[in-house]
């Protein structure tokens, strides 16, 4: 092989790089953002299933020692006691499209936090509608990949804008997510978020939330939605793991109201505190 790495001229890949092939080629990798609370991660669990189902979705050779254990003392050898962690896993070098080896390699990283709770947004989110690009609807469409280049494009278009976030629609013009966390809204007081069947990101925080808020008191389902809908929402917020819930301000300059929204942070941060999790 003949390479040229940043105008260096090379006979080969350097072996750091080599390693990295299939992430860097194909984006044939997975990845989940971790939120570490005093030295807990609540959402563990969550996180593994989806990491572990995604690698078997999409046919890696998990090697047996991989357990949900094996994880928790890779990351307790790294995590300061409020991080967030990066984990990222890819497949070995080898192949084209067609991968020769379907052992996975993983990368931890971390970074450590001020705060050991989900605070509180006191200025709240500006979104605009990203009219660049849509999401697909397959079976792929609920795993956290490296391969975003539809997530990149919509960034950059609300910094452009001068929105804080982007929501995208889906393949069929319906509200599916922004770049970075699952979406919800109240209206006529139930709250909604869209199925999974509309092409977002299986959040860990979503499926949470899901369980939570009829236990907190209030009526939640599932409800694909259009953009026209969506604005006629009494409020609305988003969801990931590492910020917990965000209200949105405004969106294409129609301002909503976050009273409910911040009980529901509030509840919350309560039950993030008496989750398990110790790493």
């Amino acid at each position: 092989m003949s390479v040229i790495l940043n105008e260096q001229v090379l006979d080969e890949l350097p072996a750091h790089i080599a390693l990295l092939q299939r992430g860097l080629y194909y984006g044939d990798s997975l990845f989940e953002s971790i939120r570490v609370f005093d030295g807990r991660i609540p959402l563990w669990e969550q996180h593994w299933q989806r990491l572990s189902g995604g690698l078997r979705t999409m046919g890696y050779a998990v090697p047996v020692h991989w357990t949900s254990q094996y994880f928790k003392e890779q990351i307790r050898r790294l995590a300061p006691r409020n991080a967030r962690l990066r984990w990222t896993v890819w497949r070995s070098p080898g192949g084209l499209y067609a991968p020769d080896n379907n052992l996975p390699n993983f990368l931890l990283t971390a970074q450590s936090l001020d705060s050991e709770d989900y605070t509180w947004d006191t200025i709240g989110v500006t979104l605009g509608l990203c009219k660049s690009v849509r999401l697909p609807v397959d079976a792929l469409s609920g795993l956290k990949a490296l391969n975003a280049p539809r997530y990149v494009a919509a960034a950059q278009e609300a910094h452009t804008e001068g929105w804080d976030d982007a929501i995208l629609l889906n393949a069929h013009d319906r509200v599916c997510e922004t770049t970075a966390s699952n979406l919800f809204w109240l209206e006529d007081s139930v709250f909604y978020t869209p199925p999974l069947s509309e092409g977002c990101v299986t959040g860990t925080l979503r499926n949470l939330l899901l369980t939570l808020i009829p236990q907190w008191g209030y009526a939640m389902e599932e409800k694909a939605t259009t953009f026209a809908r969506l604005q006629g929402a009494e409020e609305m917020f988003l969801t990931n793991a590492i910020r917990g819930i965000r209200w949105v301000k405004t969106c294409e300059n129609k301002s909503y109201n976050f009273l409910k929204t911040k009980i529901l942070h509030e509840h919350l941060v309560k039950e993030m505190r008496e989750m398990g999790g110790v790493i």
